[in-house]
């Protein structure tokens, strides 16, 4: 008890809101996000399905929020546990944040809906319980006999023994993301791990995370919220001057050459 009060106050709190689907779940915890009065409030969704995704970023941004950006992370061996883990560890890196994640969970009256979304819950509160200033939070919404959904997408089962080499793609030349130095003009080559979409209620941009084998650095394209074949999974490299943006290490409006593109999402076919 004497440590925990004498336990030092971290400088930054930051709420991360897990979002499946636009429903009135993840309504709901992000109105709760942001009674928690936090310094940076992000909607996260792990992509599973492109397709899904899709629908969920062009649903996403034609909505009237103007602070709640929705950042979009690749999910290359669809363990959303461990992507959860490797997110969180990233924030809490350098002991100065504090992270709340919030875990929207539907409560349904089937029990053997009940036991499928409770798993994937229960699996990502696990696999963060060990993180230093951490805490996980399940935000439930009680669903009546009808419920009042926004986007409406059916979850595909996804295998979680299938694992992709994320840095497969990139040339085996490339300049290393861990050596670009702030207020160098660098030239660096990556596959885009994350993307940022921006409602179209707030300021227009677009945030993309580029990552090799040995770090990642975040692109900024002022003024455009979307570029043709830059998404999930694109190869590209960029030129510019390095340095910070939010705290992160970043171009800002960097020159850009697409070396490879991911085909775009399809709906599944139903079988």
């Amino acid at each position: 008890a004497k440590a925990a009060a004498e336990a030092p106050m971290l400088r930054t709190h930051t709420v991360i809101v897990l979002v499946d689907s636009l429903d009135t779940a993840t309504a709901r915890a992000l109105q709760y996000g942001r009674t928690l009065a936090p310094d940076d409030l992000r909607a996260v969704h792990f992509d599973l399905d492109p397709w899904k995704t899709d629908i969920l970023e062009r649903s996403w941004a034609d909505l009237g929020f103007t602070r709640f950006p929705l950042d979009v992370i690749e999910c290359p061996d669809r363990r959303i546990s461990r992507a959860a883990l490797e997110l969180v560890s990233e924030l809490t890196a350098r002991d100065t944040t504090e992270v709340s994640v919030l875990i929207p969970r539907r409560e349904y009256t089937k029990i053997w809906h009940r036991i499928l979304h409770d798993r994937s819950s229960n699996a990502i509160a696990a696999a963060l319980r060990d993180v230093p200033h951490c805490n996980v939070t399940i935000v439930p919404y009680h669903l009546g006999k009808t419920p009042t959904v926004i986007d409406a997408v059916e979850s595909h089962r996804v295998d979680d023994d299938a694992f992709v080499d994320a840095d497969a793609a990139l040339p085996t030349d490339h300049q290393r993301i861990v050596d670009v130095a702030d207020r160098k003009r660098v030239t660096v080559t990556g596959r885009v791990k994350a993307m940022r979409v921006q409602p179209w209620g707030g300021n227009p941009s677009l945030e993309c995370s580029l990552a090799d084998a040995t770090g990642t650095i975040t692109l900024v394209f002022f003024g455009r919220r979307a570029i043709p074949g830059i998404r999930l999974g694109t190869v590209l490299s960029a030129e510019g001057v390095a340095g910070a943006h939010h705290g992160m290490r970043a171009i800002l409006n960097p020159k850009y050459a697409i070396l490879s593109t991911p085909d775009a999402p399809k709906a599944p076919t139903s079988h």
